[in-house]
């Protein structure tokens, strides 16, 4: 559409908002306004859906009420605008600015939209994409965030009280001095988010994951945090682990760009307590873990050869894809740990049909506990799981020896 007929359809639209003769209700829906200047431009009820808003400036718009469904607002600037009541599901906001914008109950859940494919009407989910985007100081009271992508947004001051963020992914999320009062977290992902000063006061948290958030970081007075996996307080460690963690948990979320990928070889943390530590990709040859607390750490493609777990707590870990050769976790707890395959990706983040197997060659597993342990499609060459408990573990697709699948601690396993 060209700048002159959207200018007359915002005058008519400006009349069909006061109630005057000869309005109309602004009307765009799948119109391409990409790098579009609409600078406090009152678009209050409009019906939006499907338009392309593509780095357009919107600051200071008013868009209450409006339908947006699975619009695109990639890149654009929309400080100080405001949405409140609109209908946002299935957008997509990632890498936007929404500073000080007003979101509230805004419902910014999935979507679902119905196409053709031939003869064949079929239902695709469109999940709300507001991954990278700045809604720092923003109003989302209220707002309905459930399943939204919100990976590595800032949200720095924002009020989300009440919010619905029901399995909303928030991982490496900016949330220091948010307000999350009476918010609706429950199997939200909040790994890797930063919290100081956030309140969580009256929170519904009952099985989110916060691996890399200790309890104390923030004000979880009063929440609700059955089943939630926090990290533990790393206070008792040695300062150049911490400072380790610390950069490595930089270096997950920002991919790599910024932090330090954890390097050590031979540090003995035996005994230290790692609940919920996400140490994805660390190098850490020969370590000595024995009797340390992992309940809920992930490691997922980590390489841990010849590292020492012997009498550690592993339930629910994860280490799908890491290298274990050789490691020593005789007598550990690995009850529904997974030690699962992962999905290989290309540059560009698709699938390249190929699937990473964790590596257990040559581990000595004698005497663990791993009932319902997922060691499906992993390298089990040489493994020793004398004296063991392998019960409704499964094994499927693995790779043993001969002399191993005939082991009879493995009799109960599936195979």
């Amino acid at each position: 559409m060209a700048v002159v007929d959207l200018q007359q359809s915002l005058t008519l639209h400006q009349r069909f908002l006061e109630g005057r003769p000869g309005g109309r209700r602004l009307e765009l829906k799948s119109h391409d306004l990409r790098a579009e200047r609409l600078i406090a431009a009152d678009m209050r009820n409009a019906l939006l859906s499907g338009v392309n808003l593509e780095d357009a400036v919107l600051r200071q718009s008013i868009l209450d009420g409006s339908d947006l469904f699975g619009a695109n607002l990639a890149r654009a600037d929309m400080e100080a605008a405001s949405l409140k009541s609109a209908d946002l599901r299935g957008v997509n906001l990632a890498g936007c600015n929404l500073r000080q914008a007003r979101l509230d109950r805004a419902d910014i859940r999935q979507g679902q939209l119905v196409v053709w494919v031939g003869k064949v009407q079929q239902k695709v989910i469109q999940v709300a994409d507001l991954s990278g985007a700045n809604l720092s100081d923003a109003s989302l009271t209220g707002t309905d965030l459930s399943g939204a992508d919100l990976r590595n947004v800032n949200l720095a001051g924002a009020n989300l009280s009440g919010a619905q963020l029901f399995a909303a992914n928030l991982s490496g999320a900016d949330l220091r001095g948010a307000s999350f009062v009476e918010a609706k977290l429950k199997g939200a992902i909040l790994d890797n988010t930063q919290v100081a000063g956030a309140d969580f006061a009256r929170a519904d948290l009952r099985d989110a994951r916060l691996r890399n958030v200790p309890p104390g970081a923030a004000n979880f007075k009063a929440a609700y945090t059955d089943g939630a996996v926090f990290s533990a307080d790393h206070g008792k460690l040695a300062p150049e682990v911490r400072e380790a963690i610390t950069e490595h948990q930089r270096w997950i979320v920002s991919n790599g760009r910024e932090g330090l990928r954890m390097v050590l070889l031979r540090p003995d943390l035996s005994g230290a307590d790692l609940t919920g530590c996400d140490l994805s990709g660390a190098e850490i040859t020969y370590g000595r873990f024995d009797k340390a607390n992992l309940r809920g750490s992930v490691w997922r493609m980590a390489k841990l050869t010849g590292s020492s777990f012997r009498g550690a707590e592993l339930r629910d870990a994860m280490f799908d894809g890491a290298n274990l050769a050789n490691a020593d976790l005789r007598e550990a707890s690995l009850l529904d740990t997974q030690f699962g395959l992962v999905t290989l990706r290309d540059a560009d983040g698709k699938t390249t049909g190929r699937e990473w197997p964790a590596d257990l060659r040559g581990a000595n597993m004698a005497a663990a506990d791993a009932r319902g342990a997922n060691l499906r499609g992993a390298r089990l060459e040489g493994a020793n799981f004398a004296d063991g408990n392998f019960a409704a573990a499964d094994l499927r697709g693995a790779a043993l020896d001969s002399r191993s699948a005939a082991m009879p601690e493995l009799r109960r396993a599936r195979i």
